[in-house]
């Protein structure tokens, strides 16, 4: 079973709740710094992306209003919203940005042009289906187990088209997406692949060489600490820990 390469998140899951509250994890000295919501969501591609080029960060947790709208006023959202990502002298919002920035910075976009725009639109190819995972928590609020059935069914049929390119660009036998060695698109497939899998733990099996990326992404020493760290947010699928975050959201945007 793929899951079983990260270990169990029951210790992530038993600390959730204490993690809801504004905290700021980690240390600050001048490392980069990463705001958001108290869970998953847009932010969970930038914390893959950050471990994946071993950059080291913090990030602080909003639970109230006041918080947000103190950020606004600051200037540092530049279209008023999160996440927010500190980094290099830098303010960056919109969270395909900041996955960029992390891939030039880290020599992770490829090593010609060629590589690059490979790189670019298999990192495209993420964002086009990975809604379907970043609204589940919200659409699946208040749905009977049923009706969650019901959806969870629906999301192979949503992702097939996205899936079977990646599977049709891998290489059989290759660890990643270009011959220059790991880049953006791999932590971003796999990121999605470890997403999918916690509603469907059956969901890669069409796609043999993008579970083997999975895999060995996995099990590369930076993202097995991300994802023991604290730092670290489990999927929202638990009716706790979904209406949590969902209610999280719902207090910081003031609504």
């Amino acid at each position: 079973m793929l899951r079983s390469l990260v270990g169990s998140e029951m210790c992530i899951r038993d600390r959730y709740q204490r993690r809801v509250r504004g905290r700021t994890s980690g240390s600050m000295a001048n490392e980069p710094h990463l705001t958001y919501f108290a869970g998953w969501g847009l932010a969970e591609q930038v914390r893959w992306m950050l471990a994946g080029a071993g950059i080291e960060f913090t990030q602080t947790a909003f639970s109230t209003n006041e918080q947000f709208v103190s950020l606004q006023e600051s200037g540092k959202l530049l279209f008023k919203q999160l996440p927010l990502l500190e980094i290099d002298g830098l303010n960056l919002v919109q969270s395909q940005a900041m996955l960029r920035h992390v891939s030039r910075r880290s020599s992770m976009d490829g090593s010609n042009p060629a590589e690059a725009a490979l790189n670019d639109m298999l990192c495209e190819g993420v964002r086009d289906c990975r809604g379907v995972v970043v609204m589940y928590p919200f659409q699946t609020r208040g749905m009977s187990a049923e009706q969650i059935a019901e959806y969870v069914a629906a999301v192979p049929g949503k992702i097939s088209k996205q899936m079977s390119t990646f599977e049709q660009t891998l290489v059989e036998g290759a660890e990643g997406f270009l011959e220059s060695g790991l880049c953006a698109a791999d932590i971003l497939v796999a990121e999605l692949a470890h997403e999918l899998l916690e509603m469907d733990p059956e969901v890669m099996a069409p796609y043999p060489k993008t579970a083997a990326l999975y895999a060995h992404v996995v099990s590369l020493p930076q993202i097995v600490e991300y994802l023991q760290s604290d730092r670290r947010y489990p999927f929202p699928k638990t009716d706790e820990i979904r209406d949590a975050y969902v209610d999280n959201v719902n207090t910081v945007l003031g609504r």
